[in-house]
């Protein structure tokens, strides 16, 4: 199932409403700043990515609506994904200023561990391509450890072995049932929606930081600070310098924006 919407230029601020796909599946979809994303519980979601026989994913936070609103090719790269899965608090706020709510936060970090869970359970293999060098591998080894029954069917960094003359044969020719691509935000994207048409595996998502929290190469925000949707803080306290833009003003500028959103939605404009 794909849910198209109309291109580019598709405004951002359409009428945040439940909508259902091509009748091919019972996904409930809400549609926020003009994107299909993905209403149900973390169960549903992980049956959802490993029932298509094809399935491009994506996760959708506040940073990812900012980088969008800036970036063409990353809004088209979104639009053209398979299923979009909203993430934290930002989205899940932006849905009930628009009369909205979301089942569940979907967020990759937590995500992830389950939807590999499943695959262990049913035999199929994961590859992580991504990271600094060294990073796939100790978050591949971190997953056999959790993991005993998942395959891990290879792993390549995110940057000289990213390069599709590496990247797709070795890929394909793992026997892959799933591809977790950890570039940040938009590369992973881009990435995947340029060479998922070559890709053999089932399934290919982009999962941001994802390896690096697995191979212990940054702290996760302890359960109490994720459980009160706070887990932005932390980063932000972990990396000042680095995370200031995106949890700062990013955080201040993608609330306008939803605010914004809300109110035209409620007379039926546009941006």
């Amino acid at each position: 199932m794909t849910v198209k919407l109309a291109g580019p230029g598709t405004p951002m601020s359409q009428q945040c409403h439940p909508v259902r796909d091509d009748g091919n599946s019972t996904d409930v979809l809400i549609r926020l700043f003009g994107l299909p994303l993905l209403s149900a519980s973390e169960a549903q979601a992980v049956g959802a990515l490993l029932g298509r026989a094809k399935c491009r994913a994506a996760f959708v936070n506040a940073h990812c609506v900012n980088v969008a609103y800036r970036n063409p090719a990353y809004r088209r790269a979104l639009d053209s994904a398979d299923l979009l899965l909203p993430d934290g608090a930002g989205i899940d706020l932006a849905a009930r200023w628009q009369g909205a709510r979301l089942a569940a936060n979907l967020n990759g970090t937590d995500l992830c561990p389950l939807l590999l869970a499943e695959a262990a359970r049913r035999g199929l293999s994961v590859f992580l391509l991504g990271g600094q060098a060294g990073v796939a591998a100790d978050a591949a080894n971190a997953l056999s450890r959790s993991f005993p029954d998942l395959r891990i069917a290879g792993t390549l960094d995110g940057f000289a072995q990213a390069t599709p003359e590496v990247a797709i044969p070795t890929i394909n020719d793992s026997g892959a049932d799933i591809l977790l691509v950890a570039m940040g935000v938009p590369l992973q994207d881009l990435w995947l929606a340029q060479y998922a048409p070559a890709l053999r595996p089932r399934l290919v998502m982009g999962v941001g930081a994802l390896f690096d929290f697995l191979a212990g190469r940054v702290r996760r925000a302890p359960r109490w600070i994720r459980r009160i949707r706070m887990e932005w803080a932390w980063r932000l306290a972990m990396e000042p310098r680095r995370m200031f833009g995106r949890y700062v003003i990013g955080n201040l500028v993608f609330l306008w924006r939803a605010r914004r959103a809300a109110r035209l939605a409620k007379t039926g404009q546009d941006l």
